[in-house]
């Protein structure tokens, strides 16, 4: 009988907490590592690592999988490029457990859902075309108790999709925050109620709600909120914050243009104006249009008629995303989301385009895996992304000399390069770059 299930060889193992590179073997047995050295015990199967690094799997905590209908898609292109857990349902944008929860009992990958503010008010019958009011004192009790149930079925925490909901009171945010700390390990994320020139607003906002309330606050993608010119400066009051001791998270993206729906209110009257770009620098992705660039007659066009239609907008500085992401306490992060699969490519690239991204500007391959590992796991409270044994097995083989990210906006969806496998709760998930016929994820909640 074989020691072991899986026994990598001849690869050098990355250790992203102690910032080491080792030339050694690692055993899995049952879903975890459960030996790191250089001999070679008997195992089931050997996966050949030679001339690859072994890593712990890359951890999404920003990415999107609210569509029912379409489970996996988003998935897949994850695993393809190394991520092995995530978290959806940000933005607001959560649904409740009991609608996610029968379409991934077979998920593709590791995955837990946020429950999102814009959903709990659609329960409360606060639609999108509300979305420039602020609920009402007795629909802000109901959301409360929506909430409060979700967290007891395992819900990750809170997600506010501020700029999406720009009238929501400050009253309303405490109201419902205030429920997060009465649960462990769970946390509020928020994409920040203004991008732009007012985006340190909504910065000091978001650190005002981690004090007042005292619970872990994560602001979402900071990078597309503050690389307007302000995103040193948003480093900075958060930096202060963290000393003064609150608990304060945030992620970015390796990418100078976001991607949202066109119908929201991210593109209200003088957004030309707020990202000082021409209405040029918006590319549509997603439907018959996508790949063209928008004019006057084309926006209102689809503005009206189809406002789930998905729009690229190239609008950030990148060296302010480069100095954001590089920032220690900031995490890689996909917050991918595509519309009948069409999208941007940071569903398929945004953590080989990263990590390469940090290598660019000096880090190790430790310290630049760091933040796609260990960062995230701690920011989640998860007890992956770490290379030790008893660690769970979620692991990424690659070869660092062909790593890098494929996918265009042209082309969303083309996996990157350089994966040689993909190990999930023990399983190879993707195996020789291919990924394995059968989902090996599990769907998590947190007790």
């Amino acid at each position: 009988m074989a020691d072991y299930d899986l026994l990598i060889v001849d690869s050098v193992v990355i250790d992203p907490l102690k910032n080491q590179e080792k030339k050694v073997n690692v055993a899995i047995r049952d879903g975890f590592i459960a030996w790191i050295g250089k001999d070679t015990p008997h195992a089931e199967r050997i996966l050949d690592g030679e001339g690859c690094m072994v890593c712990p799997g890359f951890i999404d905590t920003h990415m999107h999988d609210e569509e029912i209908d379409d489970p996996d898609t988003t998935q897949m292109a994850l695993l393809s490029q190394g991520v092995t857990t995530c978290i959806a349902g940000n933005c607001g944008s959560g649904p409740l457990q009991e609608r996610i929860r029968p379409s991934r009992s077979n998920p593709w990958l590791n995955i837990g859902f946020m429950t999102g503010h814009t959903a709990l008010r659609g329960e409360v019958g606060i639609t999108d075309k509300d979305r420039y009011r602020p609920a009402t004192e007795g629909e802000t009790w109901k959301m409360k108790d929506l909430l409060f149930g979700e967290l007891k079925k395992g819900s990750f925490g809170l997600s506010f999709g501020l700029e999406y909901n720009p009238e929501t009171s400050w009253e309303e945010i405490i109201a419902l925050s205030e429920v997060i700390p009465r649960f462990e390990k769970r946390w509020i994320s928020s994409h920040i109620r203004h991008d732009g020139p007012r985006c340190l607003e909504g910065v000091k906002e978001m650190v005002t709600l981690a004090a007042s309330v005292r619970a872990r606050v994560q602001l979402s993608h900071l990078g597309s909120m503050t690389s307007f010119g302000f995103a040193a400066d948003a480093l900075e009051i958060l930096h202060k914050g963290k000393e003064n001791g609150l608990d304060l998270n945030w992620d970015s993206y390796p990418y100078a243009a976001f991607c949202t729906y066109l119908g929201s209110a991210v593109f209200d009257p003088g957004f030309e104006e707020r990202f000082n770009k021409p209405i040029s620098a918006l590319e549509v992705g997603s439907g018959n249009h996508a790949g063209k660039r928008l004019d006057r007659t084309l926006f209102e066009e689809l503005r009206k008629e189809f406002p789930k239609t998905l729009i690229i907008a190239h609008v950030m500085n990148e060296d302010e995303m480069k100095l954001i992401l590089k920032d220690p306490y900031c995490a890689i992060a996909s917050d991918a989301v595509l519309f009948e699969g069409r999208g941007h490519p940071r569903v398929a690239g945004a953590f080989p385009r990263g990590i390469n991204w940090l290598r660019e500007e000096g880090l190790s391959w430790a310290g630049a895996i760091r933040h796609a590992t260990s960062v995230p796991a701690d920011m989640a409270w998860l007890d992956t992304g770490r290379m030790e044994e008893g660690s769970p097995a979620d692991l990424v083989i690659f070869e660092p000399e062909n790593f890098r990210d494929k996918a265009t906006f042209a082309e969303p969806l083309l996996p990157p390069e350089g994966i040689r496998y993909v190990i999930v709760n023990g399983k190879v998930a993707v195996d020789e770059g291919l990924l394995n016929a059968s989902p090996c994820g599990r769907f998590l909640t947190r007790d």
